[in-house]
């Protein structure tokens, strides 16, 4: 897959989408054949959620310019201003059980992170358990949702907010520590239309594949970016647990090194860097 080039109808830091056009140019087999493109929303993933309890068919995307109630995982908002990123998507009618849903997010971030590291040429971490990280500073984040909207059928929406044109100029004072772009980290604008298909093609094959055979190689794939190796963080669930992070296990859990005890496995929740308790979060 060749990186996305940048179109040379940008403009500063905006480029527009072409539904129709990106309708036509899409590779991917399921995701995105039933394409909702909104100027504005408030949430893409409430969208979806919407849309699935309409009987919206598997692979259904919403992809939107703007949101104006981007989140994050624990009620976190995602700044999602127009013109500059990618806010997106995906409908999941998974026949899995519960117990293998949880390493879907993962999954997400290790293909997603493929594609911007290719666009961008700058390598990408991913701090668990959804965030995408280019020079230490968030440049992506995944969101995962779970629902039963129809009968005892649940659904899964995958939502992707990437930060791809934004200037440093755009970040509010609150972010401009911890967030990037791929603009910012590569010195160059990104079209937006060719990366948001590369990214439903390559979070589709990772879908299959783990369907397919499971999450092993894709959860090799995150541990080999994991970010924050070696480091001492605390998590918040369970409450006051800290360590140093080591690896991602085989269920996609973080594992921590204790100096005084065995390792610990953290299923859910985030974590923080210890030494960055009194600043920004990252």
């Amino acid at each position: 897959m060749k990186p996305p080039s940048p179109s040379e109808e940008l403009a500063g830091h905006q480029d527009r989408y072409d539904a129709p056009r990106m309708r036509a140019k899409l590779s991917s087999r399921i995701f995105g054949r039933v394409l909702e493109y909104h100027e504005r929303v408030g949430s893409t993933n409430d969208v979806i959620l919407d849309l699935a309890a309409q009987a919206a068919p598997h692979g259904t995307v919403c992809l939107a310019d703007e949101q104006s109630a981007g989140r994050g995982r624990r009620g976190y908002g995602w700044f999602s201003p127009p013109g500059c990123g990618i806010w997106t998507s995906v409908l999941l009618r998974p026949r899995l059980s519960a117990a293998r849903t949880p390493p879907l997010t993962l999954c997400a971030a290790a293909a997603v992170a493929r594609v911007l590291e290719e666009a961008a040429g700058v390598s990408v971490e991913i701090k668990w358990p959804n965030d995408l990280l280019m020079g230490g500073r968030k440049v992506a984040g995944i969101l995962a949702e779970s629902r039963v909207v129809s009968g005892d059928e649940p659904v899964i929406v995958i939502g992707m907010g990437i930060n791809v044109n934004h200037t440093r100029e755009q970040f509010p004072d609150e972010l401009s520590a911890s967030a990037t772009s791929l603009r910012i980290e590569s010195g160059r604008p990104v079209g937006r239309a060719e990366l948001f298909l590369a990214i439903l093609a390559s979070v589709e094959s990772a879908y299959g594949h783990y369907l397919e055979s499971g999450p092993s190689s894709l959860l090799a794939e995150v541990d080999d970016r994991l970010a924050w190796r070696g480091l001492p963080v605390e998590a918040d669930s369970p409450a006051g647990a800290a360590g140093h992070v080591s690896h991602i296990d085989e269920e996609g859990g973080l594992v921590l090194d204790r100096q005084d005890g065995g390792p610990l496995v953290i299923r859910s929740g985030s974590i923080r860097l210890l030494r960055l308790r009194n600043h920004a979060r990252p």
